[in-house]
């Protein structure tokens, strides 16, 4: 969204024809738009997990999650930095948090259309990016179980921890300004991100590139309730006919 509440692009159908318009550069949030992370292993699993890992290492409770984001796993790791702050005890977290999203890859679902839309833009020439708060290690255990690697291959810009500053999890638009560096300069105003949550919406609103909501297959509303009216695409065949 704009300052003035406007969306990052015009809605409508419009809007999701033309999403890939004078674009030059993609970068797609990845649990969600490219993967299912959680479909086999869940999220209120690992969320159970993670509280059960600070209560044995005798951490502080995280107590800043809402409710209705308790069965986050992101969202308690967040609540952890934002309550704790640059500790050992995050590294601690986050380490036992990657630890499962490597267990769920295992069980992880290519989102439906994903490869097809990352090999139509592979064959344009178009550059492609990875932004997300998942771990890296994960994500490139999941595209070379995909068979998509070939197309981000030093192009996976995800969660850092031990590189002398605190966490930043989207909606800092840390890992976005990574992959614009990666990509080279361009005008922000052609890098379109594909993203399924809110703080996919801040971060790109943050690091001024183009938007466009993906609803994530498990039927999360968030986006929607968060920003109604703002463009969002169910099927990314849409997005492969639109390069056509």
């Amino acid at each position: 969204m704009t300052s003035d509440g406007e969306p990052l692009m015009g809605s409508g159908i419009q809007a999701r024809h033309d999403a890939l318009t004078g674009v030059v550069g993609v970068l797609f949030d990845f649990d969600g738009p490219l993967c299912h992370l959680f479909a086999t292993t869940t999220a209120k699993y690992v969320a159970n997990e993670l509280r059960a890992f600070i209560n044995r290492e005798g951490l502080p409770p995280v107590t800043s999650v809402p409710p209705e984001k308790r069965d986050s796993p992101l969202d308690i790791l967040k609540g952890a930095v934002t309550e704790w702050g640059d500790t050992e005890a995050v590294k601690q977290l986050e380490l036992h948090l990657t630890e499962w999203e490597h267990s769920a890859v295992v069980g992880a679902k290519e989102t439906d259309g994903a490869a097809q839309l990352v090999e139509a833009l592979w064959s344009v020439g178009i550059p492609m990016a990875i932004t997300t708060n998942n771990s890296v290690t994960a994500v490139r255990r999941h595209l070379d179980n995909c068979g998509m690697m070939y197309a981000f291959e030093g192009s996976i810009h995800g969660r850092l921890m031990g590189k002398g500053g605190p966490l930043r999890l989207k909606p800092d638009p840390d890992c976005i300004e990574r992959a614009l560096e990666g990509i080279g300069p361009v005008d922000r105003d052609r890098i379109l991100m594909i993203g399924d949550s809110p703080d996919d919406v801040a971060a790109a609103e943050s690091a001024a590139v183009r938007f466009l909501g993906f609803q994530n297959p498990d039927g999360n509303t968030g986006l929607q309730d968060a920003y109604p009216g703002l463009p969002l695409i169910h099927r990314l065949g849409d997005l492969v006919r639109g390069l056509a």
